[in-house]
């Protein structure tokens, strides 16, 4: 009698159990049709939202970074003396769109001339943003620059031929072109970035930084790192001089200031001298660096299977060369460079126009805010095409 009572226990368990499963089975399986199509979506929004909250630790000279960047000494007075500004440019929409974006400095030139620029209260004309990952693409210059100078003789170069504490297996060849890509399997550590940002040297010595032979893209700052530290050692200088020696002062540009032990972060400049660095990459030869160069950083790029681009808001489809991003599937004229905390400097050779932004990205939450637009940057993408 026992053993029946126990049967039968058994057998209702099962048929619940079987009653269940044909209820929450279909369930499921219609939840995960409905969701799969919108993951990414999903996910690179809250890519987008982590973005806008991590800027917002690292937007200032902050526990997080080292306590005083080094100075850039321009040529320019530190004393900020605007000229007059074109009032041909309908401003309207870009001003509702300032007002909306947490943006600290807009500035738009068109065939040579600016014909919009405003700052934030407190921005001192974009020189107290930090310019957060567009110092990568000052790193990529300057390898352009030592090429042409003859200290690097390509970038096809083994990096140990620079670093030599770096020892590479002969079947894993890793080159100069690797970093400036993100494709050297390079394994780094938070400590290591964390230590980095604060002025200090890399944790983990140079000799034992693995690399897993993967050549795959994945972004990692401390390939920029390793690019400064090559750079330190050719040149025997800090990196604050070695940019205003290459670069601010025969450009002309403003006084600035950079955390030199980064490599891939945190120069704290004005707009007018990012548009300087812009006006690099308009297609017309320079007295700076070789056009081939500036071609190559360009059109050597990758399309990663996924890699988030705050500009698109998207995760596929993104091109990066050394540290310039394309593929905008409706503006395939444009490309930009991009720092944390969507700092942008946009270019469009058929319209000779440049962008620049700087500032921060809205919380998702901040219901007055661009965050609830088709795009974070479609009034800038209509001034770059037209």
């Amino acid at each position: 009698m026992a053993k029946d009572m126990k049967e039968d226990r058994q057998r209702a368990i099962k048929m619940a159990m079987l009653a269940v499963s044909i209820v929450l089975v279909p369930l499921l399986i219609l939840a995960l049709l409905l969701i799969s199509p919108y993951k990414t979506t999903v996910q690179d929004g809250l890519m987008l939202e982590a973005n806008a909250h991590i800027n917002n630790l690292l937007t200032s000279q902050s526990a997080f970074l080292a306590s005083m960047p080094e100075p850039i000494n321009g040529s320019a007075p530190a004393n900020f003396a605007p000229i007059p500004v074109s009032h041909s440019y309908d401003s309207d929409t870009l001003d509702a769109w300032f007002q909306k974006s947490q943006t600290a400095a807009l500035l738009v030139q068109k065939r040579g001339q600016i014909v919009y620029e405003r700052y934030a209260h407190g921005a001192d004309h974009g020189r107290n943003v930090n310019g957060m990952s567009l110092a990568k693409n000052i790193i990529a210059l300057l390898i352009g620059i030592a090429i042409d100078e003859g200290h690097i003789e390509s970038e096809n170069d083994s990096v140990s031929r620079y670093l030599p504490e770096i020892v590479i297996n002969d079947d894993e060849e890793l080159s100069v072109r690797d970093l400036l890509r993100h494709t050297s399997g390079i394994q780094s550590t938070s400590a290591d970035l964390t230590a980095t940002l604060k002025g200090k040297a890399l944790v983990t010595p140079l000799a034992e930084i693995s690399f897993n032979g993967d050549r795959a893209f994945r972004y990692d700052n401390i390939n920029y790192h390793l690019l400064n530290l090559m750079l330190k050692g050719l040149y025997q200088q800090p990196l604050n001089r070695l940019i205003e020696e290459k670069l601010w002062l025969p450009l002309g540009l403003e006084d600035a200031a950079i955390i030199n032990s980064a490599g891939y972060c945190c120069l704290f400049a004005t707009a007018r001298s990012w548009l300087g660095i812009g006006n690099l990459y308009l297609g017309q030869s320079n007295a700076i660096i070789s056009h081939s160069w500036i071609e190559k950083m360009i059109n050597d790029a990758s399309v990663p299977d996924w890699f988030f681009v705050q500009a698109t808001g998207q995760s596929v489809g993104n091109a990066y060369g050394y540290h310039v991003y394309s593929g905008l599937p409706t503006s395939s004229d444009i490309f930009w460079i991009e720092g944390l905390g969507l700092q942008l400097i946009m270019i469009n050779r058929k319209t000779q126009t440049i962008i620049v932004r700087l500032g921060g990205i809205p919380s998702k939450f901040n219901i007055n805010s661009n965050r609830h637009d088709t795009t974070l940057i479609e009034p800038l993408l209509q001034v770059l095409v037209q």
